[in-house]
């Protein structure tokens, strides 16, 4: 399980080859008895099952390369068990029996439940399911009372939990996503992220029978991802694929964090004391010119001076073909560029491609994202695009696309 703060880290991608199997039995710590019922699937994917009478499971997955397999059930704690496909291994999966800590944090929290998801609802749904409203909108969580919100009035800090698995309803891809949320904590101070979580899909019936519009959609989610930039540097195709990459250095614009700062403590303040309540800077601050000098401010870049220079993937990614795998690796921000391939404008929508361009406030033609790694060896990216190691720290356009925008590893952009 990936652990994310301000981004979202890979949902790992696939490249089709042989089928194989992972078959194992999910038994309780205590009693060694095997579970029926327990939800098995591989994260991030529409691969899944439930074990049998005797706790018994075996799936197939379509590729070579290690993943991460879940195991779910309510009255227990999930595990996540990072393996590789093997026809003669059966995984054994011990559980432990669910403890009662969320009661316990939500007893001593000073929320009040008849009015969670009506006071922070809002909030929290546009934070999972990010800005892009072509997505967002078309996006419903279908049991949002199994959520407790709690919010820290000391730190600004709002701490979500989640009884059960939530299930949202995506209609713009089509996907039902069942999301086991681990932790979810948003500081505004900072305006700082914390989300664990795991996803399994199921495809949801076409009831509109528009076939070529969700196909049109789930296109512009992938292109430019996290995913179609991860299989290119496997796959050695950045340049085809419309990813430029560039060693980056910048200055940070000091003005705008303070005035950012001072925002994000007035929102915090404005949503502990009212309900979903409008935080446009207007309805915020009442002082004429505090209003002006603020939306002034908030215009600016958040980088005042950088230093860029292009490179070759050449020298970042070597291809290890014992292990199969290729490895990433770079020792300063790297800024990658996304624009949209001849390739890609002829699949999808070209009025939703230049609204994606359009919205980068930059100016610039093309998406921006970060990457840098935060510990030395870089990662090991998988035929599939997965990559194991949690090194890697992603921001801008990538980490902005939220839940919304997510598709299963399992998709295939050419099908």
């Amino acid at each position: 399980m990936k652990n994310l703060t301000f981004l979202f880290l890979l949902f790992i991608g696939i490249t089709v080859s042989a089928q194989t199997r992972i078959t194992g039995k999910v038994i309780d710590e205590k009693s060694n008895s095997g579970l029926v019922g327990v939800t098995i699937y591989i994260n991030s994917s529409t691969i899944g099952t439930t074990t049998g009478n005797d706790g018994s499971f075996s799936i197939s997955v379509p590729y070579n390369g290690k993943v991460e397999l879940v195991a779910s059930h309510l009255n227990y704690e999930k595990r996540i068990v990072l393996v590789t496909p093997n026809k003669n291994e059966i995984l054994l999966i011990a559980l432990k029996p669910q403890n009662n800590v969320l009661q316990e944090v939500v007893v001593k929290g000073t929320k009040i439940k008849s009015e969670s998801f009506n006071k922070w609802g809002d909030l929290f749904t546009k934070i999972l399911m990010g800005k892009d409203r072509n997505f967002a909108a078309n996006c419903e969580i279908k049991n949002p009372n199994d959520l407790a919100f709690y919010f820290d009035k000391e730190s600004n800090e709002l701490t979500v939990f989640a009884k059960k698995p939530l299930i949202i309803e995506n209609r713009a891809l089509d996907y039902r996503i069942k999301l086991d949320l681990e932790n979810f904590k948003y500081a505004f101070n900072s305006d700082v992220l914390q989300f664990d979580y795991s996803t399994f899909f199921e495809e949801l019936p076409n009831t509109k029978g528009d076939e070529a519009a969700v196909k049109a959609m789930r296109l512009t989610a992938y292109y430019g991802s996290q995913m179609h930039f991860m299989r290119s540097v496997y796959q050695n195709n950045l340049t085809r694929d419309g990813f430029t990459i560039y060693a980056y250095r910048s200055n940070k614009n000091k003005e705008k964090e303070r005035v950012n700062k001072i925002v994000q403590q007035k929102i915090a303040q404005t949503y502990a004391a009212k309900s979903n309540p409008n935080y446009e800077l207007k309805y915020l601050f009442s002082n004429r010119d505090t209003i002006g000098y603020y939306q002034m401010i908030m215009k600016q870049n958040d980088i005042i001076a950088l230093d860029t220079s292009k490179l070759s993937l050449r020298k970042l990614a070597v291809l290890n073909r014992q292990m199969d795998v290729v490895k990433f690796n770079f020792s300063d921000t790297l800024m990658v560029k996304y624009q949209y391939s001849v390739q890609a404008k002829q699949k999808i929508d070209p009025k939703m491609a230049e609204a994606a361009i359009a919205k980068d406030h930059r100016g610039n033609k093309g998406q921006l994202s970060y990457m840098y790694f935060t510990e030395p060896g870089g990662i090991n990216v998988q035929s599939n695009g997965y990559y194991p190691e949690l090194r890697v720290f992603i921001y801008g356009n990538m980490s902005e696309r939220r839940i919304s925008q997510v598709l299963p590893w399992d998709y295939d952009p050419d099908k």
